[in-house]
């Protein structure tokens, strides 16, 4: 009986090689995004962190390699209401002057915005020099 069973069903996959069981269709939600720009002398990312009403705060992360270096930027916007605008520099300041990273690859931008429920939203955006 289960030979004739198994026979069955191996003869049918074959002549109908299209069929395929799922559980259900995944599908993803659609998340929200931030506007992202370079900064127009191409030395800082300029991110507009905006609804962030629904968040107790939002951490971000800037990654990226400068002349072969790992480099990265790290923060928190404490989320009291509105929006916020952070612009995250390729280098360092000090006393208003700066040193800018030169040759600038592989840049990763990581949000991580703990909602007001407690869940923990994690956001990574590629970004082009």
């Amino acid at each position: 009986m289960k030979f004739k069973v198994g026979l069955t069903v191996f003869c049918l996959l074959i002549i109908f090689p299209g069929w395929v069981w799922a559980k259900k269709k995944i599908v993803r939600r659609q998340t929200s995004t931030i506007p992202l720009a370079l900064r127009s002398d191409r030395q800082a990312l300029e991110a507009v962190l905006g609804d962030v009403a629904k968040a107790k705060s939002v951490t971000y992360r800037l990654t990226y390699t400068a002349d072969g270096i790992s480099q990265g930027i790290d923060g928190t916007y404490e989320a009291a209401s509105g929006s916020a605008q952070r612009e995250l520099v390729f280098g360092t300041c000090s006393k208003g002057v700066c040193a800018y990273h030169q040759n600038i690859t592989d840049m990763v931008l990581e949000l991580r915005t703990l909602l007001l429920s407690g869940k923990t939203l994690v956001q990574k955006f590629s970004i082009k020099p």
